[in-house]
């Protein structure tokens, strides 16, 4: 860590001297000498003598001069330094004038004003304005615009910035565009693009019968590929109407996509900003699952409109108020679209894989930090998805209706304000009744919870307990943890798979555990039950119950809640995969349990003879659950259910089980397997995704046999595609096998897809999380292929990120080659684009769990890092909380 003097904390937090509350920005536009005049409404909030000085956050720019209600400042009067800009002697209210140029060209960090391809576009989230010109650059400065964009007409032919169009002209070779946003912002939801974009248009009419214009803008080559996400924004717009009342405010609505980008999306005021993998979907070039991804980003993009927008967050700690709040909305939006069961199997899959472990390794924070070195790096999974979780707990602790009144009072009640979580708390507490001090520790306390469950059936009295005992691990930051106020729903089963009636002859019951132990009686039980425990998963810890297998396999076969279902799977599976590590380490081979492969057996037979029949698909069975149930849990979460973590056991494991399972029912798998590719028809009806998503389930579990039979299989599918989920699962499929036309199959990938950047990137990331014994090696000669560039950080996340933060068998080569080649990685991107480098970075997190001599060379490869001169902040903090024992 850096001097304490560079760690920013949130006890510190006071208002800046000073409020802009009016912002003219005029950009004469240029690749290379962008000149920004800034003419602000300045207001003195602080009456104190050195509040005369009017301190701005500034960072790479040539100031060319400043004026102070029109009078020009000597340069006595001010003072530049590397971050900031200090003026002297101002008065209590005035009009600041600042001339400044900057260079879009060679802002390789994608943040402020840069250049992707031949377009100028912006990203100011977190602070990235003050890259653009000399401000107030920090969330609670709400501010209202007008934006003056000119430059040359057959360069940037299209100019556009938030709020609404006030005026546009040619002059000669010079076009001259106006916007004004009528919403007062902070500076990180400012936004310009300009450049040669085509326009895809449509509309929206609005429940007060306001009609919305929308507009999508992309290349010429791509603007075709974003009717799926204009569709999707619209769907959006009606969910937000009626499940929240929140109807969108503007006349106009516009969304670029960008080839360069750091982020997912950027929710800009009316001007959002999209990284082409989140706007741009065809049925030839996008899978079913980025489909999805598409539908699920613009819905959040969107809803930031009034959870981000109108309302914001008062400072950088509050960060999760916004993001939160917003995932848990797209979320349930996605619910609502498509599969809610499978939905919040893929948030808990999230969760578990990347959200648990950060918060069991040296970057752990509360929802809501208490610090931070670098703004970038806590944008995080803690702050995003297990922020969604904890609004979840509230929506259902206090039930679905008076939650509604708590958002609606919050939106109310701070409309047009920058604000806090205990703000957020507060008006679902008022609105319900309900005191929520302390489940606000939820905000304020690291770690990820453990409840343990025991179970205690008396026969003579037909009383069922359950004791309950909940505690957290300690985190870095060394405080105590009190307990949390914990969610949990529970249904007992019959042996036989049917439900007891409960309390008030309820099927299922919230209880609320407040304290490290409680205990919970169901009474007029006529014999042992089998407890269905957190059902849906209604809060994010980490559940542990001593549920034999014969209660497993009921659960798997007969709970009506998906995720429990679900969730008897992956504990049997994980109970298979962990057991046989030890025995790996013992130098003995695999050994499973006949029970679960015999019940896997029963699901692949029962979705053979009751899913699928003469007439077609039934539609009451849910493929895509099915899919899920067929899937062995991620490797992350494994790792830490097995501490020290041995990689290449739980790897070896994991493919055992996987080649036990296509073994035992091969011939099974293979039926099931032809009727679902007989059954696709290449639609995006959520019926067919779930047909290809089982499929391609299927394909998965007999590629681990690695014999021509399935390598003929993958080869028809990737010949025969009807669209590229068809060409996605197949190709992996090829990639993972030991195929003797691999290579020709590879090639050919590409050289038929070479022309679509997207796609490009599938083929690399493909490569780059192959098992395949080599797979490292030739992930070093592809990051010298002609169609890798290390300046687009999709590349980079496809290539190395899924190299080293997805292949843990890559990753963790026996020669510590993974490390060096991460470690490498991490310095070169230092040097271009820091946020990259130190998400990169990241991957030595967890070097403190794994077996000794694994550990030894993943900490020689971060003491190496850190040795090197100038690192970046962003890596610097990454890499000293990692090191620090």
């Amino acid at each position: 860590m850096k001097d304490k003097q560079d760690v920013i904390y949130l006890k510190d937090y006071q208002p800046h001297t000073h409020k802009i509350s009016h912002s003219d920005l005029q950009f004469a536009l240029h690749g290379t000498a962008t000149e920004v005049t800034a003419t602000h409404s300045v207001v003195r909030q602080i009456d104190r003598p050195e509040s005369s000085t009017l301190t701005l956050d500034c960072e790479r720019m040539d100031i060319l001069s400043i004026e102070i209600n029109g009078a020009r400042l000597p340069a006595s009067q001010y003072q530049q330094s590397e971050k900031t800009l200090s003026i002297f002697d101002t008065p209590n209210t005035f009009t600041l004038r600042i001339v400044n140029q900057i260079n879009p060209s060679e802002n390789t960090e994608l943040s402020g004003l840069y250049q992707s391809s031949t377009m100028l576009c912006t990203q100011c989230e977190a602070e990235g304005f003050r890259r653009i010109t000399p401000a107030i650059d920090r969330p609670d400065n709400l501010s209202t615009y007008r934006v003056t964009l000119r430059g040359d007409v057959a360069q940037f032919p299209v100019m556009l910035s938030n709020g609404n169009l006030e005026n546009s002209e040619v002059n000669g070779s010079k076009q001259t565009v106006i916007w004004h946003d009528p919403f007062p912002k902070p500076t990180y939801l400012f936004a310009i693009v300009a450049g040669s974009l085509s326009e895809m248009r449509s509309s929206f009419r609005t429940s007060s019968n306001r009609e919305v214009d929308l507009k999508f803008y992309a290349s010429d080559a791509d603007i075709e590929k974003c009717e799926y996400a204009m569709e999707a924004l619209k769907r959006s717009m009606k969910w937000d109407e009626e499940v929240y009342g929140r109807e969108y405010d503007l006349d106009l609505f516009n969304v670029v996509a960008v080839g360069d980008f750091n982020m997912g999306a950027m929710e800009n005021k009316s001007l959002n900003i999209f990284n082409t993998k989140y706007v741009l979907a065809d049925s030839d070039t996008a899978t079913d699952t980025d489909f999805l991804n598409v539908e699920r980003v613009v819905a959040h993009e969107y809803f930031h409109n009034w959870s981000g927008n109108r309302v914001t967050c008062r400072d950088w700690f509050q960060l999760s108020l916004k993001e939160g709040f917003t995932v848990f909305r797209d979320q349930e939006f996605s619910a609502d679209m498509n599969s809610r069961g499978v939905q919040r199997i893929s948030d808990v899959n999230v969760l578990r894989n990347h959200q648990f472990p950060e918060d069991a390794g040296p970057m752990a924070h509360p929802v809501r930090p208490s610090y931070y070195q670098e703004i970038n790096n806590f944008y995080t999974v803690t702050i995003y998805e297990k922020g969604a979780e904890v609004v979840r707990m509230l929506r259902t602790l206090v039930g679905e209706e008076k939650f509604r009144a708590g958002t609606d009072l919050y939106f109310d009640r701070h409309d047009g304000q920058a604000v806090t979580t205990d703000d957020f708390v507060a008006a679902i507490s008022d609105a319900s009744g309900e005191n929520l001090t302390q489940f606000q520790r939820w905000y304020s306390q690291a770690g990820t919870p453990r409840v343990e469950a025991t179970y205690e059936y008396l026969p003579e009295s037909k009383i069922f307990r359950i004791i309950l005992k909940q505690s957290c691990p300690d985190t870095p930051d060394g405080e105590a943890k009190e307990p949390f106020v914990i969610p949990i729903k529970v249904s007992l089963f019959s042996q036989s798979g049917q439900k007891y009636p409960l309390h008030h002859n309820e099927s299922e019951v919230t209880l609320r555990l407040e304290k490290n132990v409680q205990t919970v009686e169901f009474s007029e039980i006529e014999s042992q039950p089998v407890p269905s425990v957190l059902r849906e998963f209604t809060s994010p810890v980490i559940l542990k119950h001593d549920l034999d297998l014969a209660s497993a396999k009921v659960l798997f076969l007969h709970d009506d809640d998906p995720f429990n279902r679900w969730e008897a799977g992956q504990e049997l599976y994980q109970r298979a995969i962990i057991e046989n590590v030890g025995r790996l380490q013992n130098g003995k081979p695999c050994k499973f349990d006949p029970t679960l492969i015999e019940i896997v057996g029963k699901i692949i037979d029962d979705t053979i003879s009751a899913a699928i029949n003469k007439d077609g698909i039934d539609t009451s069975v849910d493929l895509a659950l099915t899919a899920k149930l067929l899937s062995l849990p991620g490797q992350a979460w494994l790792a830490q259910q097995s501490k020290p973590i041995d990689p290449h056991a739980i790897a070896a494991s994991h493919h055992s089980l996987s080649e036990k399972l296509a073994d035992s029912h091969y011939t099974s798998l293979k039926k099931l397997y032809q009727i679902l590719s007989e059954l696709n028809e290449g639609g995006l009806s959520q019926q067919q995704m779930s047909i290809r998503e089982l499929r391609d389930a299927v394909l998965k579990l007999l590629t681990a046999l690695d014999v021509r039979e399935v390598h003929k299989m993958a080869e028809v599918q990737l010949r025969d595609a009807k669209n590229m989920t068809d060409r996605a699962s197949a190709f992996d499929s090829i990639v993972n096998s030991t195929n003797p036309n691999r290579k020709q199959l590879i090639d050919g990938f590409y050289q038929q897809w070479k022309q679509y950047p997207l796609v490009v990137d599938k083929w690399f990331r493909a490569q780059a999380t192959s098992r395949l014994p080599n797979t490292l090696s030739q992930v070093m000669e592809l990051s010298s292929h002609e169609a890798f560039d290390a300046l687009n950080p999709n590349k980079v996340y496809s290539l190395i990120m899924g190299a080293t933060h997805g292949n843990p068998t890559a990753f963790h080569q026996r020669d510590g080659e993974g490390y060096r080649f991460l470690a490498s990685w991490v310095l070169k991107m230092d040097q271009t684009n820091p946020q990259i480098a130190a998400r990169l970075a990241s991957g030595f997190n967890q070097w403190q769990d794994m077996k000794s001599d694994i550990a030894d060379a993943m900490r020689q490869s971060l003491i190496s890092i850190r040795q090197q001169s100038a690192l970046s902040s962003n890596v610097s903090e990454i890499v000293e909380r990692a090191l620090d024992e």
